[in-house]
């Protein structure tokens, strides 16, 4: 039984002892790595150097952000940007200046301009193509520049630098305020630009003229006053062009105006004529039918004239019809004849008495 107590005791203690070496081994594991690892954050790229045996130099593709192992005295990784990069070159006193003073551009007839611009640029991450443009990597940027930020800076400025003040420069001192001028001389300044940096895997996305002055305070005031010459004659004739139109519009509004009443007139005649129309036709049709109600009445008559004439009654008819008149005759009116012999009565009438 001690025996038993004595082999679990002691295979306990391997575990434990097996455990620790293997917990051991991890924490110099990660010790290691931390040592000898170099993580690259996210925007950056990374650019392995062999500083010797095989492989030496830069490695010509760029390292993806995350963790890289790293050989202290055979590897190092240096660190690129791979967003967008602003420089802005202005005159002292603004903020956010990288050089601390503006271009001065020479103009062809030997004014000096401040130029402010702002240049956007960004680093390729392998060598290749942009278009019909071959371009390097990472790997040219710092075996040709050089691995400090600054010197990046200042090799793309005084590129910029050089380019602008051969395309600006080939413009007169008043071709400056010519926006299609000067935006044409800008584009090529940055296609040659480019041309000289592509090789060094910096690739220039645009250059922008934030302001310009010259330097003779003279020449700024009397371009100001050509200027403004120029726009008081563009104001001049826009006054005049809006006199023209306004009176046009009036001389419109006019003949419209006059058309509007003749057609009103025109109109209320064309209604009194259909209304008179329409008052003949009605009463023609009126008269029309009250000529077929007379005569359809007169018919009437002669139909009931007829059927009387040839009834038998008729006779009394006409005598009880005529009974009312006859009574109201007075003495001396109608003489000779007996009140009330209808006979007679319907002879004197023209009538014919039935026999």
């Amino acid at each position: 039984m001690n025996n038993f107590s004595t082999s679990l005791s002691s295979e306990s203690g391997m575990i434990k002892g097996t455990l620790g070496l293997l917990l051991a081994g991890v924490v110099i594991f990660s010790v290691v790595l931390y040592i000898f690892g170099h993580v690259i954050p996210p925007g950056w790229m990374g650019v392995r150097q062999i500083t010797m045996g095989p492989g030496h130099g830069f490695s010509k593709r760029a390292l993806t952000p995350g963790y890289h192992l790293v050989l202290p005295y055979y590897s190092t990784i240096h660190l690129v940007p791979k967003s967008l990069q602003v420089m802005n070159l202005h005159r002292e006193g603004e903020s956010g200046t990288q050089s601390g003073r503006s271009l001065e551009i020479p103009t062809a007839d030997r004014a000096i301009v401040d130029v402010d611009v702002s240049i956007l640029s960004r680093f390729y991450s392998e060598p290749g193509k942009d278009g019909d443009l071959a371009h390097g990597g990472p790997a040219d940027l710092l075996q040709n520049i050089g691995i400090s930020a600054e010197r990046w800076e200042n090799h793309i400025q005084r590129s910029v630098d050089d380019q602008l003040k051969r395309t600006l420069g080939s413009l007169e001192t008043s071709e400056f305020y010519a926006p299609d001028k000067r935006d044409a001389q800008l584009a090529l300044a940055l296609a040659g630009t480019n041309e000289i940096l592509a090789k060094d895997g910096i690739k220039v996305e645009a250059i922008l003229l934030r302001r310009y002055t010259y330097q003779a305070e003279r020449i700024d005031n009397a371009i100001f006053q050509k200027n403004l010459q120029v726009q008081e004659q563009h104001l001049n004739t826009a006054a005049s062009n809006l006199a023209a139109a306004q009176a046009q519009v009036e001389q419109v509004t006019a003949q419209l105006d006059a058309e509007i009443e003749t057609r009103l007139v025109e109109g209320e005649n064309e209604a009194r004529v259909l209304r008179s129309e329409g008052d003949l036709f009605e009463n023609k049709r009126k008269a029309e039918a009250d000529l077929l109600v007379a005569k359809a009445r007169a018919e009437v008559d002669r139909l009931r004239s007829s059927a009387l004439a040839q009834s038998t009654g008729a006779n009394i008819y006409v005598a009880r019809e005529m009974a009312p008149l006859l009574g109201s005759l007075r003495g001396g009116i109608v003489t000779d004849i007996d009140p009330y012999d209808v006979t007679k009565w319907v002879k004197l009438l023209g009538g014919t008495p039935k026999q």
